[in-house]
């Protein structure tokens, strides 16, 4: 443990393990590039810090949306009182899945994550993705201060600080390294960890379509707007 011996290279640690975790992201996508949408403009830039600390932020912003049909159930307009499903991620026979279950918690579908798309309001597609960038613009606005460049750009900063940290590194760290373990990175490691292993257990049935092609959409749009990547055909 280095909790209070060398706080640095804890925190130098978490950084490391999201990275690590997101590259191994990376190299799915290039396992499985004919059945993905393209993504080769920001894998390419695997070695590129602000690349790989940009993405859990956007992974956290999708998950929080998806937990809210979670925490709140499935219901349709108009059998709000007639029909109320409940949906859990759960592993079931090695594979992870979207288990909907009715008020009585009898099992209705396994159906697989992958499969599934985030709506709004009729809108198309591609509007739902202008729609969460806009969501995500504001939420940083809100509270952090901060435009989407700034944010990943802060992000990786405060890895290099600390990584050419000199003896006072802690003080540049501004944080101890069990309030970063305990309010960041165990969540940041925690969702990157169920994205590993729900690519790795699933498979998609429509390229241009699901979870991961409105995710990679959102990532490239980040990533564009934060000066990271150059906006191209793909956007």
């Amino acid at each position: 443990m280095l909790q209070g011996v060398d706080e640095e290279m804890g925190a130098i640690r978490l950084i490391a393990a999201e990275e690590e975790l997101v590259v191994a992201i990376f190299e799915w996508l290039k396992l499985n590039s004919a059945s993905l949408p393209a993504h080769g403009d920001f894998v390419r830039k695997h070695k590129n810090h602000y690349v790989k600390l940009a993405f859990s932020p956007i992974l956290a912003r999708m998950g929080f949306i998806l937990g809210d049909m979670v925490r709140h159930g499935i219901t349709f307009d108009g059998l709000e009182d007639v029909i109320h499903l409940h949906a859990k991620p759960v592993v079931h026979e090695g594979q992870v899945i979207l288990r909907i279950e009715d008020g009585a918690g009898k099992v209705l579908l396994r159906p697989n994550p992958l499969n599934v798309a985030i709506s709004k309001d009729g809108l198309s597609d591609d509007e739902v993705v202008d729609e969460l960038f806009s969501d995500l613009k504001q939420m940083l606005r809100d509270q952090h201060g901060m435009t989407v460049r700034q944010f990943i750009t802060a992000r990786a900063d405060f890895r290099n600080k600390i990584l050419y940290a000199e003896d006072g590194g802690i003080l540049q760290m501004g944080e101890s390294l069990e309030h970063l373990l305990n309010n960041v990175f165990s969540e940041t490691l925690r969702n990157l960890l169920w994205c590993v292993a729900l690519l790795l257990t699933n498979e998609m049935t429509a390229r241009s379509w699901g979870l991961i092609s409105q995710f990679i959409r959102l990532y490239r749009k980040a990533l564009v707007e934060a000066n990271v990547i150059k906006a191209s055909a793909n956007d």
